[in-house]
């Protein structure tokens, strides 16, 4: 065991030791620097059972009245705790209260924080609603710390939940606008995410020419970054874009290409696989290769009816 370690161990045993000959606030305050180096050591559900009583310790003790910034502090420990332990709920509902005490607090900067963090994990867990008005809620406050980058991670956060709701066209006004902040922040890794939503979101109102015109670009930034993954799904979706605009022939070739690539992945994305073997079969249909276009579908129908059980 390393020296670094044996003093790790030693500091825990004093808390520990300190725990049992404490009482009120500074019990709890010995369990919040124990819960530091339990988190620290990724010993999250430990972890999370220290702060929890902490928690209970502040409140006995007075509450937010005499504790409200130790009480932010464990209750953000709560919160990152069950985010590691992927309780995704919980941690939304944790973020919820520490924006709370953020408002009691005057911190407006600590509660759009806190509300950004809840309309993450309402995301994760398909509360899309709820995403959504953290989200907007986040987008409209005034916020000191905001730059451009953070603006279009709102904005790009927006457009992912109104998707999700498909509102599509009110998702593709927020990604514009975030691809507009991610140029300004000169964040291409960004803009390209945007490309890649639009294109989706295009694709989804069967607006073709602009459902080609974002793939096109979220296909060069594959190119460009040599990112094969990337490729696949940027074909796929510039395929689908061809698809739409009637360009039969492009469209088959991006889609077969799509489909090399997309399965060379040792985890396969089937739905995507699934989908794209589909968009290629109207394709095959509408160049009157009927047959190959059934041999397709009846490939990949045990896939299909598998991963939709």
């Amino acid at each position: 065991m390393s020296t670094e370690s044996n003093s790790q161990k030693a500091q825990e045993q004093e808390l520990w030791d300190r725990i049992s000959t404490t009482e009120g606030a500074a019990r709890a305050e010995v369990l919040e620097e124990l819960s530091l180096l339990l988190y620290k050591r990724d010993s999250y559900t430990e972890c999370l059972q220290v702060v929890e009583t902490s928690i209970d310790i502040y409140y006995k003790s007075g509450g937010t009245d005499f504790y409200l910034r130790e009480l932010i502090h464990v209750y953000e420990g709560k919160a990152f705790c069950l985010r590691n332990l992927k309780r995704f709920r919980e941690s939304a509902e944790t973020f919820e209260e520490i924006a709370k005490l953020h408002q009691l607090n005057n911190d407006d900067d600590g509660y759009i924080r806190a509300r950004r963090a809840a309309a993450c994990d309402w995301y994760e867990v398909e509360e899309w609603e709820k995403s959504l008005e953290g989200h907007t809620v986040v987008k409209l406050a005034l916020n000191s710390d905001a730059t451009p980058y953070s603006m279009g991670l709102d904005l790009l956060n927006i457009g992912m939940a109104h998707a999700r709701l498909e509102n599509h066209e009110a998702a593709i006004v927020s990604y514009l606008n975030a691809r507009t902040h991610f140029k300004e922040a000169k964040n291409p890794e960004y803009v390209n995410w945007c490309d890649n939503y639009l294109a989706v979101a295009f694709t989804n109102i069967n607006n073709g020419p602009e459902a080609k015109y974002y793939a096109q670009h979220y296909f060069n930034y594959s190119k460009v970054a040599e990112d094969l993954t990337m490729e696949g799904y940027a074909r796929y979706r510039l395929g689908v874009g061809y698809l739409l605009c009637g360009e039969l022939e492009e469209a088959e070739t991006e889609l077969t290409r799509a489909l090399q690539l997309l399965t060379l992945e040792e985890d396969k994305d089937w739905p995507v696989i699934v989908d794209a073997n589909k968009e290629l079969a109207k394709a095959l249909f509408a160049l009157s290769r009927t047959e190959e276009a059934n041999t397709r579908l009846d490939r990949i129908r045990t896939i299909e009816e598998t991963i939709a059980a």
